[in-house]
């Protein structure tokens, strides 16, 4: 006690600490983050809550990882995924440290337990023909959808960045989008934030079929604005509602879903179409280097990691490059 090394709330809860930890981590992190942190805890609080911090061990924080693994069901009736706990893993493990930095334990008890595996990404897209007929199909709706599905598959951009795109972002003369901004759902409020990472900041370009979309979509949106007069909510965004505020950034995948059904396509989810896009530029011959910057990733490694299967394909292309380039050689 002495030396300060004994912690001397000795009822302190683990409960006590997600609240201080919380408060710790609202003004450090994205709202987005600390969403995610407040329902974890929640969640956590429900089956572990009570333990004393000072009894806190790798046993109890392993049935917990089993519950979560074998009983827990998640709001859509399904068992949680590996990502998903491993999510849960590492806001404890963090809030964990932060407790032994602030001296109420002397170590991490969740540090002797094995991190759970993230779960491998599916990666699910249309090939070149069903892109085709995504873009037939689509092109027989309002201009509202054009305008979403066009945009989608022109940027390759994550739905988040999609619907926090407004009009001052893009110059319909030369194609030019700025995406530097998300919008977001959560505890009955759409809010706006920055993008996933700093790489994901970037200028993008879109082609001209996809101007043209947009040029007749702003002209719809200012007809409806005149029409709902005094009613008009004002959003800049390109992508309202029929009364002018922020769609709900879900909205886009309803669309495309009902679209899907409507016209028999293959059943892939709303970020498939980035995906798709980004498939399609491999096929294409884009260099990682450009498709990275595109959509911005993080870095060239993780867009060679994510899609390697596609670029695999690709090498596997190599030897007929060469074999046209030698027999041109031997000629």
């Amino acid at each position: 006690m002495k030396n300060g090394s004994v912690f001397q709330k000795k009822n302190y809860t683990f409960k006590d600490l997600s609240e201080e930890y919380r408060d710790y981590k609202v003004d450090i992190v994205k709202k987005k983050t600390y969403i995610n942190y407040d329902y974890r805890l929640t969640q956590a609080l429900k089956q572990i809550g009570y333990v004393k911090l000072q009894d806190l061990n790798v046993k109890i924080l392993e049935n917990f990882y089993h519950y979560l693994r074998h009983t827990y069901i998640s709001a859509r009736n399904k068992p949680l995924s590996s990502t998903t706990i491993r999510s849960y893993y590492d806001i404890i493990n963090n809030m964990l440290d932060y407790a032994v930095r602030c001296g109420y334990i002397q170590e991490n008890p969740n540090k002797k337990i094995e991190k759970p595996k993230r779960a491998k990404t599916e990666i699910s897209c249309y090939s070149d023909e069903e892109a085709e007929k995504l873009i037939q199909a689509i092109l027989q709706e309002p201009i509202k959808y054009q305008a979403i599905i066009f945009l989608a598959l022109d940027l390759g951009c994550r739905r988040s960045e999609l619907t926090g795109l407004t009009w001052n972002d893009v110059d319909l003369k030369t194609g030019r989008v700025q995406i530097n901004k998300t919008t977001h759902y959560a505890y009955q409020e759409i809010y706006e934030e920055g993008t996933k990472t700093a790489n994901s900041e970037r200028v993008n370009y879109i082609s001209q079929i996809t101007i043209d979309v947009l040029k007749q979509w702003k002209k719809e949106q200012l007809q409806q604005q005149m029409l709902m007069g005094s009613k008009w909510e004002g959003s800049k965004r390109i992508l309202t509602t029929d009364y002018g505020a922020d769609i709900h950034p879900d909205t886009p995948t309803k669309i495309f879903q009902k679209i899907i059904k409507k016209y028999n396509l293959k059943r892939i989810t709303f970020h498939g179409i980035r995906h798709t896009t980004v498939s399609l530029m491999i096929r294409k011959g884009i260099q990682p280097q450009l498709i990275s910057r595109k959509v911005g990733h993080s870095s060239v490694q993780t867009t060679d990691r994510i899609y390697s299967h596609f670029f695999e394909d690709q090498f596997k292309d190599v030897p007929n490059v060469m074999d046209d380039l030698i027999s041109v050689k031997a000629n």
